[in-house]
């Protein structure tokens, strides 16, 4: 067996599995509390990001390349891909399917919950923290357009699903696992240091990914991705047309899907 494929949760861990489940839970219920009361934590702790982040405008400048970039997305998903390629074992892809399909659901139901929770405006937009170029290069009426001021922040859809991605990586392949998760730490933190984000909506999003992962890795919810691995054997062409258009999106964190849903429920021709 290759180093790392024992850290897969078998059959006889399913109550550990549950376990991790409750507990990650837990820790996101914390989290949200915590959010939802940025004096607490997130707004001192940007306070002191501004601080910084005014006096290195280089910094900012990079941080804000790296936020913006797919970089993230195409190395999480070229990481599945050589998990995926490093051994047929159906039992080692189901749980991948299952995995990835969990990673992809944690994305919508975060998107779900910044709808549904009263969450502070984004740090960039928070007219108490007052963050303005250089601290936030760029045009904020330009940042603005990009992305909506109405203060959906906690939790982050990206984050969510690329952390969800990346913790599937380690559980297969430590030592890839572990480079999955430094990038999307990279990231993340770029993120929160030109304030896109406050730090307790990343938190949030990697206990988000985990509450929805480790249930998929027990004995039902890698059956159901034995399905699509059955599907694979058999379809192999199809599978993997469909495979690289699915992970282009992942790529994008489905940007192209969300601009368009966006027009048509905006009625934008």
């Amino acid at each position: 067996m290759e180093p790392g494929l024992a850290l897969m949760p078998r059959q006889a861990s399913d109550p550990r599995c549950l376990a991790y489940t409750v507990a990650f839970l837990f820790c996101l219920f914390v989290t949200a509390v915590v959010a939802l009361h940025p004096d607490w934590f997130d707004r001192p702790l940007a306070e002191r990001i501004r601080s910084v982040a005014r006096d290195h405008h280089f910094a900012s400048v990079l941080a804000l390349y790296i936020s913006n970039s797919a970089l993230e997305g195409a190395v999480v998903v070229s990481l599945l891909w050589h998990c995926w390629f490093s051994r047929a074992e159906e039992e080692l892809r189901s749980r991948m399917v299952s995995g990835i399909f969990a990673a992809v659901l944690a994305g919508l139901v975060a998107h779900l919950l910044q709808h549904a929770l009263p969450s502070p405006p984004k740090p960039i937009f928070d007219p108490m923290l007052e963050l303005r170029p250089p601290a936030v290069p760029g045009d904020t009426e330009d940042l603005a357009a990009a992305g909506p001021s109405n203060g959906h922040t906690f939790p982050s859809e990206r984050a969510t699903m690329f952390a969800g991605l990346a913790i599937l990586i380690f559980l297969i392949r430590p030592r890839l696992g572990s480079v999955a998760l430094a990038c999307t730490a990279v990231v993340e933190t770029s993120r929160i240091y030109v304030g896109f984000h406050y730090p307790g909506d990343i938190i949030g999003s990697l206990f988000l990914a985990s509450t929805t992962l480790w249930p998929t890795q027990m004995r039902w919810g890698w059956r159901l991705g034995q399905r699509v691995v059955t599907w694979e054997r058999s379809h192999a062409a199809t599978f993997y047309m469909l495979a690289f258009l699915a992970c282009y999106q992942m790529v994008t964190a489905f940007q192209d899907l969300r601009d368009l849903a966006a027009q048509v429920l905006r009625g934008t021709p």
